[in-house]
């Protein structure tokens, strides 16, 4: 799990050489995350950026899994009827599944890719 007080994720992400790892879940609340989640601020696009570089480099070391990036809302606050979760982490979702959940009402799957 990976906390939103511990931006940038780079030296977190670059730093993972399991190639067991098969999820990275970030929690977020309406304060903290959404704002950046829905207004695609740089946060994202730079965690696009390094899950990418995460799972080539995983692969050059025999990496056979697909990774599943997990976005986890912690607050009901949130409307998401008005969100296009399609948009999130598009250059990983060629690579891996994203997974966005409502952990308030039991891990509801809002929205799931496939590679």
């Amino acid at each position: 799990m990976a906390n939103w007080s511990t931006y940038p994720y780079g030296g977190l992400l670059s730093s993972i050489t399991s190639t067991e790892l098969r999820k990275i879940v970030f929690p977020v609340s309406c304060t903290h995350g959404w704002n950046l989640f829905s207004r695609g601020m740089e946060v994202w696009t730079v965690t696009d950026k390094l899950l990418c570089g995460l799972v080539d480099r995983l692969g050059m070391t025999g990496y056979h899994h697909t990774l599943e990036v997990e976005l986890q809302f912690t607050e009901t606050e949130i409307d998401f009827s008005e969100h296009d979760f399609t948009k999130f982490l598009p250059e990983f979702r060629e690579k891996g599944v994203v997974t966005i959940t409502d952990a308030v009402h039991g891990d509801l799957v809002l929205h799931s890719s496939t590679p």
